[in-house]
C-alpha cells in the first residue's frame, strides 16, 4: 500500500460561512440543534454550514474514550520556532465532538448528456435547501465481486451508480466568522482500489478528524467510467473528478472550520498516484509532491485506444470510426459495461501492457509525459514539479492484494494453494503485460529464481509468502524506494516508512486467537497501515466499516494506532514527522536512504516511531530497477 501527503497552498480564498439562519441552541456556539426535524422517527443532533450553494445540514457525533482532544494531543512535538503554551497533562480518555457531513455533492451528476465528460460545476446543492448530509452516498459504479477482500461470500455494503461524485467530510470544529484564527489543517484522502474499485465510504474520518484535523474523503469515478480514452482529450475523468473535489475544498473548506491554505492530500494506492499525476500535470500548478507507480499509468496513448476499441466489440460497438464507437458505448448500461470489463467474463478482454484495462492516461492535457519520465527530468528543467515536504510508506505485506484478487483461490482453497506453477503463470503474464521485449523466456526464469525458497521449494506455506514478497517489490517496494529517490533528489524534503505492525502476530503474542480479517500469513496488509491511520481501534462499533465491525480490538492496537497517527499529524501540521522526546526519524536523501521501520509491541514506548534504517530491500530494488532492465530491451507503455 502506498500513502502519500501533499501540501499545497490555495490561490483561491475560501467562502466565507454565515451563521446559520435556522434555531439553534444558544449555548451551543457551533449551531448544533436538538430540535426533531419532521420526518425524522429519531430525533437527532444536528448542525448547520451556510455554503454559497446552499445549506448543509450535518450531525454531532461524539467519538468517547480517546487519549487526545481536538486541541491537545500527548504525543505533539510544538517546533521551538513557535509559540505555543505548555498545556496540562491529558487525562487518558476524553470525550471528543466531531461534526460529520455525509454524501456531499461536490458536481452535478455525471449522468445523461454529463456521462463521460469532465465534471461540471455545482452551483447549488440539489433538492430544497437545507440538503441532509446524513447518509453515506453512492458508491461510484465498479465491479464489486473484484474487490481484494477475504470475505468473498459477503454481500458489499453500499450501493454503486454513475452518480456518485460525493464527499465526505468531519471536522472537531466549525466557523461562522471571517476571522481565520484557529482554523484546522484540512486532510483530502483519495482512496485506493488500483482506479478499479474502492469508495470514500470505507474510511470513515471520525476518528482521525478528532485529532484536531478536518478530513474530506472523496468519490471519484472509476474503471472505464473514469479513464476510458481514444488518447485524445476525452478521457482521464476520474482524475478530473478529483480536480473539481479540491476546488471544492479550497472553497468551501472554511465553513466546516478548515484553513484552505493548509490542505495534504492522502493518497492510498491508486489514490497516490493520482496524486502524483496532479503534482506532474499543467494543470493543477498549485499541488505537488507525489508517489507515481509507472505500473499505474498507460503511456501510450495508441494503447487507451485499443482498450476502448476492444471494450466497444465486447459490447456490440463495430464501427471503422473510432468516434463512432465511443458513443455507441454512451448508450450502453452501467451494468453492461461493468460487465464487459470484468475479469470473471467468459470471454474476457485480453488485458496488454499493463495491470488494468482503464487507468490514467498519458494524453497530452492531463499528463503530458510519462510520470516517470518527468520525474527523472526534474534536474535538468524538463519537468518542474514543486518542491515541498513530502512522506511515503508502504506494508511490508502490501502484495496480499493480488491474491485477494483471486476470487478462485478464495472460493476453494482458501487463497492457500499458490503453486509454482500459479507463481511461474503470473510471472510469465507480468512479462507479456509490461512488454519484456527481448529474453522475455531469461526474465520470467531469472525471477522465478530470485523468488523461489530454495531450503524448501515446494513447501506450499513458503511459496505463497514468496509470492507475496514478489507481488510487494514489484508494484510497492521499487516504485516508491524510487520515487523517494527522485523527490529528494529535485529537492523535496522526503521521509519514507515501512509498516511491519502485525494484527494476527500481536494476538500470538498475548494468546488469543487471531481475528478472521488478520490470519497469520497477512502479516503487515495491504491496507493495515490505514486501520491504524484512520483509527479504526478507537472507532464505536458501528461507526466501522460493515467488514470490520465485529473485529475485537486490542490495547496494543490502539496504541499502536494512536502512534501512528500521532506522526502523521505532526507532519500534517508541521511538514516533520518527528515526534516530541525524539527527533531521530532522519529525511531520505540522495545518497542515504532512510526509512523508518514502524511497529510497536505491548510495553513499548509511545514516544518513538520505530526503528530508523537504510536502504529497504536494496537488492530487491536492485533487482527490479537495475538487473531486469539490463537484461532485456524493455519499452515502458
Amino acid at each position: 500500500m502506498i500513502i502519500i501527503f501533499i501540501l499545497f497552498i490555495s490561490l483561491i480564498n475560501s467562502q466565507i460561512i454565515e451563521p446559520p439562519t435556522r434555531n439553534v441552541d444558544l449555548w451551543d456556539l457551533f449551531g448544533t440543534s436538538t430540535t426533531k426535524r419532521d420526518g425524522l422517527k429519531h430525533s437527532r443532533e444536528e448542525v448547520i454550514v451556510r455554503l454559497s450553494i446552499g445549506e448543509l445540514v450535518g450531525q454531532k457525533i461524539i467519538i468517547p474514550n480517546l487519549p487526545w482532544t481536538a486541541t491537545q494531543d500527548p504525543n505533539e512535538q510544538i517546533p521551538p520556532d513557535r509559540n505555543v503554551p505548555e498545556t496540562n497533562p491529558l487525562p487518558p480518555n476524553n470525550n471528543v465532538t466531531i461534526f460529520t457531513f455525509l454524501g456531499v455533492p461536490y458536481a452535478e451528476p455525471p449522468l445523461g448528456e454529463r456521462r463521460f465528460k469532465a465534471p461540471q460545476q455545482l452551483i447549488h446543492l440539489p433538492g430544497d435547501s437545507p440538503f441532509v448530509a446524513f447518509t453515506l452516498p453512492p458508491v461510484c459504479a465498479q465491479d464489486v465481486e473484484t474487490r481484494p477482500t477475504l470475505f468473498i461470500n459477503s454481500p458489499y455494503p453500499y450501493q454503486s451508480s454513475e452518480d456518485c461524485l460525493y464527499l465526505n467530510i468531519y471536522t472537531p470544529a466549525l466557523k461562522f466568522s471571517s476571522t481565520a484564527e484557529n482554523a484546522l489543517p484540512t486532510i483530502v484522502f483519495f482512496h485506493g482500489g488500483n482506479f478499479q474499485t474502492g469508495s470514500a465510504n470505507d474510511w470513515p474520518g471520525h476518528v482521525l478528524a478528532s485529532r484536531g484535523i478536518v478530513v474530506v474523503n472523496v468519490n471519484y469515478r472509476l474503471g472505464p467510467f473514469g479513464f476510458m480514452s481514444l488518447g485524445d482529450e476525452r478521457g482521464n475523468y476520474g482524475l478530473q473528478d478529483q480536480r473539481a473535489a479540491l476546488n471544492w475544498v479550497r472553497q468551501h473548506i472554511y465553513g466546516f472550520g478548515g484553513d484552505p491554505n493548509a490542505v495534504t492530500i492522502v493518497g492510498h494506492d491508486s489514490g497516490a498516484v493520482s496524486a502524483g499525476i496532479h503534482m506532474l500535470s499543467p494543470l493543477s500548478r498549485t499541488m505537488s509532491g507525489a508517489e507515481v507507480s509507472y505500473h499505474s499509468t498507460i503511456g501510450k496513448p495508441a494503447l487507451a485506444f485499443n482498450n476502448t476499441i476492444k471494450l466497444g466489440r465486447y459490447l456490440g460497438c463495430v464501427h471503422p470510426v473510432a468516434s463512432e464507437v465511443w458513443s455507441c458505448i454512451l448508450t450502453r448500461s452501467t451494468d453492461d459495461i461493468v460487465q464487459a470489463v470484468s475479469p470473471t467474463s467468459v470471454p474476457s478482454i485480453p488485458i496488454e501492457f499493463n495491470r488494468y484495462l482503464f487507468l490514467p492516461t498519458v494524453d497530452g492535457k492531463e499528463l503530458s509525459a510519462h510520470p516517470l519520465w518527468l520525474l527523472n527530468n526534474v534536474k535538468n528543467g524538463l519537468s518542474n514539479p514543486f518542491t515541498v515536504p513530502y512522506l511515503t510508506g508502504l506494508n511490508k505485506e502490501d502484495g496480499i492484494e493480488a491474491i485477494l484478487e483471486d476470487r478462485t483461490l478464495g472460493e476453494f482453497t482458501d487463497f492457500l494453494q499458490i503453486t509454482h506453477l500459479y507463481m511461474r503463470s503470473w510471472i510469465t503474464e507480468y512479462a507479456f503485460r509490461h512488454n519484456y521485449t527481448m529474453n522475455r523466456e531469461a526474465i520470467i526464469e531469472a525471477i522465478e529464481s530470485f523468488y523461489t525458497y530454495w531450503p524448501d521449494p515446494s513447501d506450499v506455506w513458503n511459496i505463497r509468502q514468496r509470492f507475496i514478497e514478489l507481488i510487494t517489490d514489484t508494484f510497492y517496494v521499487q516504485p516508491i524506494s524510487q520515487s523517494a529517490h527522485l523527490h529528494s533528489e529535485s529537492g523535496s524534503r522526503t521521509w519514507m516508512y515501512v509498516n511491519s505492525y502485525n494484527f494476527s502476530a500481536q494476538r500470538e503474542a498475548l494468546g488469543i486467537l487471531p481475528s478472521p480479517l488478520f490470519p497469520s500469513w497477512t502479516g503487515s496488509c495491504h491496507e493495515c497501515d490505514l486501520y491504524l491511520l484512520f483509527g479504526f481501534p478507537f472507532m464505536p462499533q458501528h461507526l466501522l466499516p460493515p467488514q470490520l465491525a465485529s473485529v475485537e480490538w486490542l490495547e496494543v492496537d490502539r496504541n499502536a494506532s494512536q502512534l501512528f497517527s500521532s506522526f502523521i499529524r505532526q507532519f500534517v501540521k508541521y511538514s516533520d514527522p518527528n515526534l516530541p522526546l525524539d527527533g531521530s526519524w532522519s529525511a531520505h536523501q540522495p545518497r542515504a536512504h532512510w526509512f523508518l521501520q514502524f511497529n510497536y509491541s505491548s510495553g513499548q514506548s509511545l514516544h518513538s516511531p520505530g526503528i530508523l534504517k537504510k536502504d529497504y530491500r536494496f537488492e530487491e530494488v536492485a533487482f527490479w530497477n537495475n538487473y531486469l532492465p539490463a537484461g532485456s530491451e524493455k519499452i515502458m507503455f
